[in-house]
């Protein structure tokens, strides 16, 4: 299932891992760099150049056959130690036989986490049925043939040495899909990095590239039910699995540990420990709300009264967001609107 999965952005250093030092000066932001876009060629030409060209190996690893017009659009992210790929490709067949095998001398491991559009197949023997939200796991050492849907799909690829010390055997993962409510997290993860990443310095991409490992890693024990042999790897995706859902409820009224360990299916104390730095669960909760609060404030936009921002995100009311907010940032709410909004005192 590794057809359109981005087999060949393999770029992997594990001590690349350690987040660089300060930098003096502006840094350059990350970008999403464009790889081949079909729709610049004549229609009767695309299929053609696309194989031609030999964007990402795709020629030696796989034979290919459109089932309609052909289009494809792929681009990649460079975070240093690993390399994201993006693509959207219209529906086609890929087939990796022991001659691709032979070609390339490819044992990685590829992720394939599809955004929109199913593929079913068989890998070396196992059926594979991978709906929109799946991921799909191939080893390319190993045959295989799949039909993709027109599709939309994000990817990565581990060296099988490095694939081996975060996962079972990889040549047991052959043909593996991870059920979309496992592969939600990391799914959503890779489209917000695909919107945002231009936000953030190029000197982020390690710690990013180790969000996406550690959802990855939390994705395929859940999926296998099993629990991964770095312990510590599979605490830091619980707590962005945890900081994620708390983001995405941060404006509930209702959002407490309680509801998150509901949420996560862990206890209250596995939530307190994961964020206990931070003063535990509600305090975390709390300072997020007053970010966003304080990031409202900032906005040049239309200005909310402060017991609509109250309302807007989970404070009982406006005094009390006013008390918490001068603990924090030392000024009223108001005062902080007319000191970084550009309004008046």
């Amino acid at each position: 299932m590794c057809g359109n999965v981005m087999g060949i952005l393999v770029k992997y250093a594990p001590e690349s891992m350690v987040p660089a030092g300060p930098q003096s000066g502006s840094q350059p932001p990350l970008a999403w760099g464009r790889l081949f876009e079909s729709d610049l060629l004549p229609e009767s030409q695309r299929y053609s150049c696309w194989r031609d060209s030999d964007v990402g190996g795709y020629r030696r690893r796989f034979d290919t056959d459109p089932h309609e017009p052909f289009a494809a659009t792929i681009d990649a992210l460079d975070l240093g130690p690993l390399v994201i790929g993006h693509a959207r490709f219209t529906a086609q067949d890929w087939i990796r036989d022991r001659a691709n095998i032979v070609a390339d001398d490819c044992d990685d491991l590829v992720v394939n986490i599809r955004h929109r559009g199913g593929a079913v197949g068989e890998m070396e023997g196992r059926t594979v049925v991978a709906p929109a939200g799946s991921i799909v796991l191939a080893d390319m050492a190993q045959v295989g043939r799949h039909t993709s849907d027109a599709s939309v799909t994000s990817g990565f690829v581990l060296p099988r040495a490095v694939a081996e010390r975060m996962l079972p055997s990889v040549r047991s993962l052959h043909g593996h899909v991870i059920a979309p409510q496992h592969a939600a997290l990391l799914a959503s993860h890779l489209t917000m990095i695909r919107h945002h990443a231009g936000q953030l310095p190029a000197s982020s991409g390690p710690l990013l590239a180790q969000t996406i490992l550690d959802l990855f890693t939390v994705a395929v024990t859940a999926s296998l039910g099993s629990v991964p042999a770095d312990a510590g790897q599979h605490e830091r995706g619980l707590r962005h699995q945890l900081c994620d859902s708390i983001e995405r409820h941060l404006g509930s009224p209702s959002l407490n540990t309680a509801r998150l360990s509901r949420m996560l299916g862990v206890s209250r104390s596995t939530l307190y420990r994961l964020l206990q730095a931070e003063g535990g669960v509600q305090a975390y909760i709390r300072a997020r709300r007053l970010a966003r609060v304080a990031e409202t404030l900032r906005g040049d936009g239309d200005r909310e009264t402060i017991a609509a921002l109250a309302e807007r995100w989970g404070f009982c009311d406006a005094a009390y967001l006013g008390r918490a907010f001068r603990e924090v940032y030392g000024v009223t709410p108001g005062d902080y609107r007319a000191l970084h909004g550009g309004g008046r005192p």
